[in-house]
Formats: structure tokens, C-alpha cells, sequence
């Protein structure tokens, strides 16, 4: 019976585990559901767990970040804060590759909650094991940049530093895209407000 049980569950985890390596990050396809808690990692404000699932129905700008390299964007990033996009349809979050450093993680933690103070529009998660390299495809050093539509789809991803042209074609993708979430906000209240002329 012992050996049964064990069987199962084994199967269960190989099972899971193909689901997450047969995933192939790529421009359109959807990112898969990932966690990021307790052993893995968490949320550095509160130390609670991070669900890819509070990043659905906004646009989500994604970086998954080795400590050793987080200046090699700072010119795309620096761009994203110019351009104040609004809350209510685009969110950031930044995940730290704690595993890709040398640097002991109490040191970067320190630094972590007082960039977390310094930018509270941007969730910062730490990840201690290369959990989200692993199930989403991500380069497991350096510097990833994600653009993640509402629907979960990827609108743009790129390992390394994006380049200057690349950062207007960036910040224009999302432009179109906040436009667009605007124009359905718009569509889904005329029905209630033509209800509420109808009363009167």
C-alpha cells in the first residue's frame, strides 16, 4: 500500500513537473499559473506568497533579475517611470534571482524592502531557487524583461539589455495596449449608464 502511495505521488510530481518543462516561452503563447512560496521565495514586502493569478486583467511589466546585473536595464526602467502609465491598467513586478548571486541574501533582502519603500507601484518578490528560470523559461542569470497582456499572453519578452530603438517599440506596445483596455472600460459602462438614463 506504502509503495502505491509513493508511486502516485511520484507520478503526480513527474506529472507536474513536464507540464511546467514543456512549456516554451515565446511571444503569444500564455504564461502557466506559478507560485512563489514558502521554500522558493516570496513577497519581500511581508514575506507572503506570489501568485502570477493578481497580475490578470492589467498589463504586467515583468523582470526577472540576477542582483549582479539590475542596472543593466535602468534605461528602459527609467523610461516606464517617465511615462507614469496608470495604475489601474498597468502594474510592474520585479523578481529576484537570489540564486545567480554571490551576495549573501540577507544583504539583498535589506536592499529589497528599501527599493520596495522607495517604489510601492512595483511588487518585489525574491525567488531563492531559480523557481520562476524553471517553470517559465527564464534565462537563469543576467536580466529578463516580460510584457504580460491582461489575458496572461506575452506581448514581448527578451534575455539581456534591451536596446534604445527597442525601448520606443516597448513603450509604444504598451501605449496601445492601455488605449485599448480604456476603450473596452468605456464600452462595458455605457450599457449601465444608458440603463440608468432609461430610469429616469
Amino acid at each position: 500500500m506504502k509503495l502505491l502511495r509513493f508511486g502516485l505521488v511520484s507520478l503526480l510530481s513527474l506529472a507536474s513537473s513536464s507540464a511546467f518543462a514543456a512549456y516554451k516561452l515565446e511571444v503569444g503563447s500564455s504564461l502557466p499559473r506559478l507560485t512563489i512560496s514558502d521554500t522558493h521565495g516570496g513577497i519581500v514586502k511581508d514575506g507572503g506568497s506570489w501568485d502570477s493569478q493578481s497580475m490578470k486583467d492589467a498589463l504586467t511589466f515583468i523582470v526577472y533579475v540576477d542582483p549582479d546585473d539590475s542596472e543593466l536595464n535602468d534605461a528602459l526602467v527609467e523610461r516606464l517611470r517617465e511615462e507614469k502609465f496608470p495604475e489601474e491598467h498597468f502594474r510592474s513586478v520585479a523578481i529576484i534571482n537570489m540564486a545567480a548571486t554571490w551576495k549573501p541574501n540577507v544583504i539583498i533582502m535589506k536592499v529589497l524592502k528599501g527599493k520596495q519603500e522607495t517604489f510601492p507601484r512595483t511588487t518585489y518578490v525574491f525567488d531563492k531557487d531559480r523557481f520562476a528560470s524553471k517553470n517559465w523559461g527564464l534565462t537563469p542569470e543576467g536580466y529578463h524583461v516580460l510584457l504580460v497582456d491582461r489575458d496572461g499572453s506575452v506581448l514581448f519578452e527578451k534575455a539581456g539589455k534591451v536596446e534604445k530603438n527597442e525601448i520606443e517599440t516597448f513603450i509604444n506596445l504598451i501605449r496601445s495596449k492601455i488605449k485599448e483596455a480604456e476603450g473596452s472600460a468605456t464600452k462595458t459602462s455605457e450599457p449601465a449608464a444608458t440603463d440608468a438614463t432609461k430610469a429616469k
